[in-house]
């Protein structure tokens, strides 16, 4: 049996068609990963607690910030804001000012400085001179003569 050149070009071509299919189907259900729920959490990260941050992360200075809208202060953690009488966990929020919040747990007070090492002074008004510092000048209107 001959097989003239056009022919055998697509036993060739089919062939390896045929060939990177199965390749390709091997090769990826054998590397692929499972499908994982988007609404759990990653198992890397670790299961944490639904009820928030934990009392350490709130009591170190640098993961906290204070916010303010609308006049009223809010407690920052990462992306979440908490108001006065809101819960972290066992801990409540009772008062929030620009420098410092005081939190509850049980029945003791905590207070904590958002900035530590910095204190507030009021600024001292810059010295106001006596004396304009440019002269007046006096502008006259001017006289039309027909």
């Amino acid at each position: 049996m001959t097989l003239i050149p056009s022919q055998l070009l697509r036993r060739v071509a089919g062939r390896c068609l045929l060939w990177s299919a199965l390749c390709f189907g091997i090769a990826t259900s054998t590397f692929a990963q499972p499908l994982r729920d988007p609404t759990l959490a990653p198992a890397a990260a670790g299961v944490a607690s639904s009820s928030g941050p934990q009392r350490e992360e709130i009591l170190k200075t640098g993961s906290i910030s204070v916010l303010k809208r609308d006049g009223a202060h809010y407690l920052m953690i990462g992306t979440r804001l908490y108001g006065v009488g809101q819960r972290i966990g066992q801990v409540r929020v009772e008062r929030t000012t620009e420098t410092e919040i005081w939190l509850r747990e049980g029945g003791q007070l905590q207070k904590i400085k958002v900035y530590s090492g910095v204190q507030r002074h009021a600024g001292v008004p810059p010295p106001t001179s006596k004396k304009p510092a440019v002269a007046p000048l006096t502008v006259r209107p001017a006289q039309i003569k027909p």
